[in-house]
């Protein structure tokens, strides 16, 4: 293997979530927990490193006067999880 997996993304739960929203580009907090069955505290740290890794965007916003969290993928976080698939199939793939 020429590449090695990518830490960040090479986790069960934010593999999940990052083909989620490549699959769907934006989500918002709640639909993304209940999708997952995960708590406030396992959504929050996951989402906390894709984050700091640019690889997600948040936008916190009041609607109807309630809190609203959304997710949006980036350009970075897009390309990443490419390559992090490539580095996948190349494994399995042995090349």
């Amino acid at each position: 293997m020429n590449e090695p997996l990518n830490k960040i993304l090479h986790q069960p739960v934010r593999t999940r979530l990052m083909a989620y929203l490549v699959a769907h580009t934006t989500c918002d907090y709640t639909a993304l927990k209940k999708e997952f069955n995960l708590s406030d505290g396992h959504m929050t740290t996951h989402m906390r490193e894709l984050i700091a890794h640019n690889y997600v965007t948040v936008e916190k916003v009041f609607f109807e006067n309630k809190p609203r969290t959304t997710y949006h993928l980036t350009d970075e976080g897009k390309a990443a999880f490419s390559e992090y698939v490539n580095t996948l199939k190349s494994v399995i793939l042995f090349k």
